[in-house]
């Protein structure tokens, strides 16, 4: 066994397949739906997490993993036998998972490298991926987290959304502009990037979002990994007839992954939402 144990968050949205091929250590981030807090994968099924929120009267809202939840994540390391923790997590302008992550390794006797992935969801998960073959490759732990921030870089999420009812509840459209957006039909694609959270485009469209997304694709093509994201099952099927167009875009044996969305990016994006993430 690796003397190197990776730990991230939830929010990176891995298959358990993969989580348990590369023996990952996942910190739960907390999900608020009225009076009633979750643990990301640990309480609710993603499709339950999704019903539950988007039927709830409440804003719901993220936060970071709690301080019991970061414990466990190193002890579990040290339980495993490692000597050095690779830690990659949801970016710090994003959340405060990383800084919780970076103030709870302070009470282990840990050699200790965390990354600042300055994305979330499968884009995080691209850059866990990464990680893990280089562990497996034996490279040394100063020097892949030092890759491994340059990759950050290359990282590139987009959400097509398919109403603004929950960006307007996050303060960050009025009921004006989402009533005058829903009459013409406007549906923006969000980009995070970099730790930031901006709007990349606003088309007249589905059809069309879907289309400036492709492009995007296809544009930085050929990628290394490339994941698609949703938030509901229409979205899921939407995904899945993506795909096969999708695959020519993505270098050979490189990751191809369809997961549901984590919770940071669906409290944001509501119900139908589809999301496109990669690594250049």
């Amino acid at each position: 066994m690796s003397q190197i144990a990776i730990i991230t968050d939830s929010t990176c949205t891995l298959p358990t397949e993969l989580v348990e091929r590369y023996q990952l250590i996942i910190t739960p981030c907390q999900v608020r739906i009225g009076e009633d807090v979750y643990r990301e994968g640990v309480d609710l099924t993603a499709q339950e997490l999704f019903q539950r929120m988007f039927s709830s009267q409440s804003t719901p809202a993220t936060s970071l993993p709690s301080g019991e939840d970061y414990a466990a994540a190193f002890e579990e390391a040290q339980r495993r036998g490692a000597r050095q923790v690779l830690g990659l997590f949801v970016g710090s302008g994003l959340s405060g998972t990383f800084n919780g992550a970076r103030l709870a390794a302070q009470d282990y006797d840990l050699e200790v490298e965390l990354v600042d992935s300055g994305t979330t969801s499968l884009a995080l998960g691209l850059l866990v991926l990464e990680a893990a073959r280089r562990v497996e490759a034996g490279g040394e732990l100063a020097q892949i987290a030092e890759s491994l921030r340059a990759e950050t870089a290359n990282l590139e999420a987009y959400a097509l959304l398919n109403t603004l009812e929950f960006v307007r509840r996050g303060g960050r459209i009025g009921r004006v502009g989402e009533l005058i957006a829903n009459v013409l039909n406007i549906k923006p694609i969000l980009r995070v990037a970099h730790n930031s959270a901006d709007v990349a485009a606003r088309t007249r469209s589905h059809r069309k979002g879907l289309a400036w997304l492709t492009d995007t694709l296809a544009d930085a093509a050929p990628v290394r990994g490339l994941g698609l994201i949703y938030t509901s099952d229409e979205a899921k099927v939407l995904a899945e007839g993506l795909l096969p167009d999708y695959r020519q875009y993505v270098v050979e044996g490189g990751d191809i992954l369809l997961e549901p969305a984590s919770a940071a990016i669906a409290v944001h994006t509501g119900p139908n939402s589809l999301g496109l993430l990669f690594i250049k």
